[in-house]
């Protein structure tokens, strides 16, 4: 008799679980927008959460959220490097990108 085979539906729900509280916690640091902007611990939590996301996506083969996660990441680092100016224009985006992010892990 061979070994029986490997069930990962219940890893793949822990991980869709962990994933939905992470973009909970993507959404608490954006509401603190003026953090964001100023630096602070919610621009660090966005760039760490997005970072976690990307690389967890593309082990558990979430290659959209990889990909949303990537340019998040990509946004944080110019904020950072003032390479971007932390205006309306680049939170909606993030915001949209968050949404779309929360979509992927729906049901």
């Amino acid at each position: 008799m061979g070994e029986p085979a490997l069930d990962l539906s219940e890893i793949m729900d822990l991980y869709k679980e962990d994933a939905k509280r992470m973009i909970g916690q993507m959404r608490f640091a954006l509401s603190r927008w003026s953090e964001v902007q100023q630096g602070g611990p919610a621009r660090q939590e966005l760039r760490k959460l997005s970072h976690q996301m990307r690389g967890s996506g593309r082990t558990y083969g979430f290659r959209q959220a990889t990909r949303i996660c990537k340019a998040m990441e990509n946004i944080v680092v110019k904020l950072e490097n003032n390479r971007l100016s932390a205006n309306d224009r680049v939170q909606k985006s993030l915001q949209a990108k968050i949404d779309r992010l929360a979509v992927v892990f729906v049901a």
